[in-house]
């Protein structure tokens, strides 16, 4: 077989063994169907074929991540600033990791599904969730607290209740989260050794957010390890702890382009 030939052969069967995602293949359909409204005069297999290929070549360089909107970091929420422009670009880049982790009890699942990761920053999108896939409701039991916010009647809580303790000074939050550890933080980071990352933290304290860790700037160790602690979730009470292990191997690479 001459060298044509055998590359002709090999090109054929690299294209057609490579898949085109659907969202992607949507997109191109819906491409040619503005072009055909605007009478080109190529036929319908034709135009899709052509295009289809082309993203066929494209989507091994990166290509289609970079048009990938799907993304959780890539929407309106910003977490007082962490989730950045720069993460965005990154993100954009296909330089956050998917996951599917879930820590379950009470038939209530946190279910991690997406990890970026920089030098000094830790991004986890995660979703509470009932059995069925939908998100638990935002809502708590403030049955023997002294509230002082106001409570929704008949409709759905839109902040974290207040509540005056005996004794104490000011308020106090009731978390949609709950805890038992001393500093009512029900995640934190590990290094390999198990030893407790010194980070600051935010999370949304919702059914479905962020959680952020942050270092005072030096670089995270190699082997991050997310730990979950938590006792209550919104009116339920019960035990979801795990430990979730953190892909670190785009961390390099994103830190550059978020600058």
């Amino acid at each position: 077989m001459s060298i044509s030939k055998k590359l002709k052969k090999t090109v054929k069967n690299q294209i057609e063994e490579t898949v085109v995602p659907k969202e992607l293949d949507d997109q191109i359909r819906a491409s040619f169907i503005r072009y055909h409204e605007k009478k080109e005069k190529f036929s319908m297999k034709k135009r899709v074929l052509t295009i289809c290929l082309a993203a066929a070549i494209l989507l091994p360089t990166g290509v289609y991540a970079a048009l990938n909107s799907s993304s959780y970091f890539t929407g309106e929420n910003n977490l007082n600033g962490l989730v950045n422009e720069g993460v965005k670009r990154a993100v954009s880049e296909g330089l956050s990791v998917p996951m599917d982790q879930k820590i379950t009890d009470q038939g209530i699942s946190i279910h991690f599904q997406e990890v970026y990761v920089e030098d000094t920053k830790v991004l986890i999108h995660y979703r509470i969730e009932k059995e069925d896939g939908g998100l638990v409701p935002f809502e708590f039991d403030t049955t023997g607290l002294d509230v002082i916010s106001v409570e929704p009647d008949g409709s759905k809580y839109v902040e974290n209740p207040t509540y005056q303790e005996k004794g104490v000074e000011g308020f106090r939050v009731l978390n949609f989260i709950g805890t038992d550890r001393e500093d009512n933080i029900p995640y934190y980071l590990t290094d390999a050794e198990g030893k407790e990352i010194m980070t600051g933290i935010a999370d949304h304290d919702r059914p479905e957010g962020i959680l952020a860790f942050v270092t005072d700037g030096s670089k995270l160790p190699q082997s991050i390890t997310l730990n979950v602690d938590a006792n209550r979730i919104g009116k339920t009470k019960g035990k979801w702890s795990g430990k979730v292990v953190i892909d670190q191997s785009k961390a390099q690479e994103a830190t550059k382009a978020a600058k």
